[in-house]
């Protein structure tokens, strides 16, 4: 799938970039093909480790799903369940 990701792109260095778009295509594979939980755990703690504010994570997410509807907020209330494989 082709977009624009909701990223405010001054914020961040090319590398955390990558990242963030690595945890947004993780949730995509949540809903595609499923995600085996240690692998988004592991994901998610490198985005968390960029994206430290809640309320800019909450916005990411947000217009992520506006853009794609892939709920990330969903996922991580998977990944809270510790299923050995998140699948939406």
């Amino acid at each position: 799938m082709e977009f624009d990701y909701p990223i405010e792109y001054s914020l961040y260095t090319p590398e955390e970039i990558a990242t963030i778009i690595n945890f947004l295509d993780t949730i995509e594979d949540c809903y595609s093909k499923g995600v085996p939980l240690y692998e988004y755990k592991t994901i998610y703690k490198q985005f968390k480790n960029i994206v430290r504010s809640k309320s800019e994570e909450n916005n990411i997410l947000k217009k992520f799903k506006e853009i794609t509807n892939y709920d990330g907020y969903l996922t991580t209330k998977e990944m809270k369940k510790e299923t050995a494989i998140i699948k939406l």
